[in-house]
């Protein structure tokens, strides 16, 4: 599988405390799927056997509302800048950033041996981050989070261990909830001590600065990240000031945006999504809220002309 996108990294302006000695801030893996649904899972209702991303949920966080962007291309360019890819101007990514601040990198790896080797080589002083890809395959996610959970726990690694599971998408074009709606799961000890459902809203934007703030890096304008840290939803927090209250997925001059009941889109298209899931007919017009809440999509919208 080729990774066919350049991380821009400008760190010129970009300044960070050395850590010297132990340092206790938590190691971050990102397992990337491609093509995975929600389908292809048990614990998000799918009819395949997935024990180990069932464990790693039944763990952490498994968020029931995330989005990817309507390309894989997309996804990656904005999981690793944090911007949508209206804003995809150049910025520093994730991985410079990580490692400028100290972290040891082990690499974005397609190879599941190279990933292991890393985990068993890691230095327990030093936090770490690490990117696995993976193909589409249900079975082979599934063998392969098997393995990497437990090279983390052979380690001892695991309660100092954040590990994400989401899917990047396909190569095709997505313009619905239900195609852009991934699997994303977050198993986090130091943060969550029981496996729990959310239904706060999440999309790739907020990958970058939930990493930021758990390597205690400054989300600095500099950076302007469109999203926002999911520690407070990590944490069960029930401010909803602390969390999104949309999401957004775009493409070219086509977006979308959806609260927790509505989405609206570039094209007119306005749905409920809890009595019309797949986007099948128009809102009702005995739906007294929808006009405020399609009035409050369109400013979410216009905020990105």
């Amino acid at each position: 599988m080729r990774i066919p996108f350049i991380i821009f990294i400008f760190l010129s302006f970009f300044h960070s405390p050395a850590f010297a000695g132990d340092d206790n801030r938590p190691n971050l893996v990102l397992i990337l799927a491609r093509d995975l649904t929600r389908g292809h899972l048990e614990c998000y209702g799918g009819n395949h056997p997935s024990p180990n991303i069932d464990r790693l949920a039944k763990e952490g966080v498994r968020y029931e509302t995330a989005w990817r962007m309507p390309d894989e291309n997309l996804s990656k360019k904005t999981l690793f800048s944090g911007r949508y890819p209206s804003h995809h101007e150049k910025a520093p990514s994730l991985s410079a950033l990580l490692e400028k601040s100290g972290y040891q990198s082990g690499g974005m790896n397609i190879d599941l041996e190279k990933s292991l080797s890393f985990l068993a080589q890691a230095q327990g002083s030093q936090p770490f981050f690490m990117i696995h890809f993976v193909g589409s395959e249900g079975a082979k996610v599934d063998h392969q989070v098997g393995k990497l959970l437990s090279a983390i726990e052979k380690n001892e690694f695991k309660e100092n261990t954040l590990v994400m599971l989401t899917s990047e998408g396909g190569s095709g074009k997505a313009k619905t909830d239900f195609e852009v709606r991934v699997p994303f799961i977050v198993r986090a000890p130091f943060l969550v001590r029981q496996g729990r459902v959310s239904k706060d809203l999440v999309d790739f934007t907020d990958i970058l600065p939930t990493f930021l703030s758990l390597a205690k890096i400054a989300n600095t304008d500099a950076l302007k990240s469109d999203g926002k840290s999911m520690v407070p939803s990590l944490t069960g927090s029930d401010d909803p000031f602390e969390k999104r209250n949309w999401i957004c997925s775009e493409s070219g001059g086509f977006r979308m945006v959806r609260d927790w009941q509505h989405i609206l889109d570039t094209e007119g298209n306005f749905h409920d999504l809890r009595s019309d899931p797949r986007q099948a007919k128009e809102v009702s017009p005995l739906d007294k809220q929808a006009p405020g809440r399609r009035t409050r999509l369109q400013m979410m919208l216009d905020r990105f002309l």
